[in-house]
């Protein structure tokens, strides 16, 4: 029986290693052809010789991206509008976890906000009823239509919510006992007990701001302010390929290939800098703010 349970394990973990290197390979590999495809020239990209690793390697690519205003006009949209995000929506995240994270004894009204919050997470406004609220609030073509609408994540709020019940209500109480107010022990005595929750939130925040590109499409008409990753869909996906009918004209598309490939990797590159600086906390994170009822 011990065995044939040792052997059960050894199956097991061989099994999980392969699904993570599998899984691994999918989401690597085209990553390195896309960074192959940026160094790569133009003949080879039109050839379609590219796979995972450069051929004929030119950074020509990337002299044509530093030539593109544009493109360095959205990437500074995308770094004002992360910036703003991280302040304003950990502020009101922290804000509204703290008061829901206590017991009724202490807030009377958390269940009437508990359900509250719940409701709007699960039913949304809707499109057209948000894109009224921003049109009439005047915040069209402007880098807090990018801000405002979804300053309160609400998924984000119960994770904190979580985390900062399984903290011991001991302390609060203590500080309480101290003569601290509710502002003073959220600064003092949470927050720096909730350093491993932050981290994995403002990951969160970062990615998603960063990656967002519908509502750059929405809420913003003109192209100089357009956000990172709104520019890069105006310009590789919106290609039309059935409206071109020259040979000369689908070859020219295909070569900007490389360029588009670079324009893509440097729009990577920010997230892929922060993540290895937060991934410690990303998994303990979360489980250790799953686990309160």
């Amino acid at each position: 029986m011990k065995i044939r349970e040792h052997f059960n394990r050894r199956f097991f973990l061989a099994l999980n290693y392969v699904l993570c290197i599998l899984v691994a390979l999918i989401c690597l590999l085209p990553l390195l052809h896309v960074l192959a495809t940026s160094f790569s020239s133009k003949a080879a990209i039109i050839a379609g010789r590219v796979t995972l690793f450069p051929v004929e390697p030119t950074l020509i690519n990337y002299k044509y991206v530093a030539d593109d205003i544009n493109f360095y006009r959205s990437f500074f949209v995308s770094i004002q509008r992360t910036a703003l995000a991280m302040v304003i929506h950990m502020s009101l995240t922290l804000l509204a976890a703290y008061p829901l994270s206590m017991s009724k004894y202490r807030f009377h009204a958390r269940s009437i906000y508990t359900w509250f919050f719940m409701i709007a997470m699960l039913f949304s406004g809707g499109l057209i009823p948000t894109y009224m609220v921003v049109t009439r609030t005047k915040l069209l073509n402007t880098i807090w239509a990018l801000v405002i609408p979804g300053a309160v994540p609400i998924f984000n709020v119960i994770l904190m919510q979580n985390f900062m019940k399984s903290l011991p209500q001991e302390i609060m109480e203590a500080a309480s006992i101290d003569g601290a107010g509710q502002l003073r022990t959220l600064t003092s005595v949470v927050l720096p007990l909730c350093k491993v929750s932050i981290a994995t939130v403002s990951l969160f925040v970062i990615v998603d701001n960063w990656n967002a590109w519908f509502d750059g499409m929405i809420y913003i008409d003109d192209m100089n302010l357009f956000p990172l990753q709104t520019y890069l869909r105006t310009v590789i996906v919106q290609i039309d390929y059935t409206q071109v009918t020259d040979p000369n004209d689908i070859a020219k598309l295909v070569a900007n290939g490389g360029t588009n490939a670079a324009k893509i990797f440097i729009a990577m590159a920010p997230v892929l800098a922060v993540y290895p600086f937060v991934q410690k906390y990303f998994v303990k994170g979360i489980v250790l703010g799953s686990v309160k009822e």
